[in-house]
């Protein structure tokens, strides 16, 4: 089974979810659009061309990309949900991820209307505490970091996974 990187911010809760291969990654979107109560879910399975589920939400299509991995998702992601809106002729996107957006990924989907649910927003939706992480020190050697490295670290999630680092470890993670 693949293991997420230990980029992320330590959460239980994600433990099966990081776990699941892409397709079963899917068919667990495909269980909690139900969940939610959207109208219409379909899963496409297979190659699937630009979304790998289609949803009805309040009377519109969505295509919905599902993106499990390790590293933030890039912009090309969001340039296959474009195609997806269409092929599938749907109104509107949603790119999913138990991961974060890079920049360039979040300006692409803004300007386009597809709305992003990445690894803060699925942690809504997972049963369980949330972990207290101490941002006050770095996650890699324990020393203290002054508050303006955490502001910088927690607003750069693509970046950190939600972590904190030291400047000295900052360099090493963004290599």
């Amino acid at each position: 089974m693949p293991t997420i990187s230990p980029m992320f911010a330590p959460d239980p809760r994600f433990e099966r979810l990081d776990s699941l291969e892409g397709a079963s990654f899917e068919l667990a979107l495909v269980e909690l659009f139900e969940l939610l109560g959207f109208d219409e879910v379909t899963h496409i399975g297979g190659y699937d061309k630009g979304a790998d589920i289609v949803v009805r939400r309040e009377g519109e299509r969505l295509a919905v990309q599902a993106k499990r991995q390790a590293s933030p998702v890039a912009i090309g992601a969001v340039r296959q949900l474009i195609d997806g809106i269409r092929r599938y002729e749907c109104d509107k996107g949603l790119l999913v991820t138990n991961s974060y957006f890079t920049p360039p990924a979040i300006e692409c989907a803004e300007e386009w209307g597809i709305e992003l649910w990445d690894r803060q927003k699925i942690s809504e939706f997972l049963d369980g505490e949330v972990p207290q992480v101490n941002t006050s020190v770095c996650a890699a050697c324990a020393k203290p970091v002054s508050s303006g490295t955490t502001k910088w670290c927690l607003d750069q999630p693509w970046r950190y996974g939600g972590n904190v680092f030291c400047r000295a470890h900052q360099s090493r993670k963004s290599r």
